[in-house]
C-alpha cells in the first residue's frame, strides 16, 4: 500500500518564544498496516536549522506520547526509540541547510513514526514528511 506524504513536522519558522524541543505528530508507520512492506521514506527539509531532528519509531499499537503531568520528553519516552538523526548524527549542532531535501529510506516494521526537533534556536524547519 502507497500513502501520501504524511507530515510528521509542519514547516516551522523560528520566532522568539518558539520551545527549543518541538515533538511532531505520530503518524502510522507501514507496520500498522500488516504486511504492507518494511520500509519507509523520511524526507527532511531546512533552512540554517542549527539543531537535529531525530526521528523516532513504535512496535506499540498506541504508544504513549503524555502522562498527567504533559508531554513525556522525548528522550525517557519508553514506548518510543531513536531510529536515525538528521543531520548525520551530529554532536555540534552546526547550521544545516538543504532546501532541496535530505532523503533516507527507513527500514523496519514500526506501527507509528515521529519526528522530534531538538536545538531550535534559528532558522526554518520541515516540513518533515513520510510515504511508504
Amino acid at each position: 500500500m502507497k500513502s501520501s506524504s504524511l507530515v510528521l513536522f509542519p514547516e516551522t519558522t523560528y520566532a522568539v518564544g518558539t520551545a527549543s524541543t518541538i515533538i511532531g505528530t505520530r503518524q502510522k508507520g507501514v507496520g500498522y498496516y500488516n504486511g504492507q512492506g518494511d520500509s519507509q521514506n523520511i524526507l527532511f527539509v531546512c533552512n540554517d536549522y542549527p539543531g537535529q531532528v531525530i526521528i523516532q519509531a513504535s512496535l506499540d499499537t498506541d504508544p504513549k506520547t503524555s502522562d498527567p503531568t504533559g508531554e513525556i520528553p522525548y528522550n525517557i519516552a519508553t514506548d518510543w526509540a531513536d531510529v536515525y538523526t538528521f543531520p548525520g548524527d551530529s554532536t555540534d549542532f552546526s547550521s544545516l541547510t538543504s532546501t532541496t531535501g535530505l532523503s533516507i529510506t527507513l527500514y523496519g516494521k514500526y506501527t507509528w513514526v515521529r519526528a522530534v526537533a531538538i536545538g531550535f534556536t534559528e532558522g526554518t524547519i520541515g516540513p518533515i514528511t513520510m510515504s511508504y
